[in-house]
């Protein structure tokens, strides 16, 4: 039997991948984007600047 043209193992582990995938980008946007909680190599220093602020020595 297949499922969307693909043998169900592979079916399984397509709609596995996409899950996966999407809480991935979930969490992203709500804890680092929304909440501004940076990742922990980064520390507790983070300056936010926009394009127009940055110079060459950066």
């Amino acid at each position: 039997m297949t499922t969307l043209g693909m043998p169900n193992s592979m079916a399984l582990v397509f709609a596995a991948t996409i899950l996966a995938g999407s809480l991935g980008a979930i969490h992203f946007v709500i804890v680092h984007m929304i909440m501004g909680r940076p990742f922990s190599d980064e520390g507790d220093e983070i300056t936010t600047r926009s394009a127009g602020e940055r110079t060459t020595d950066d």
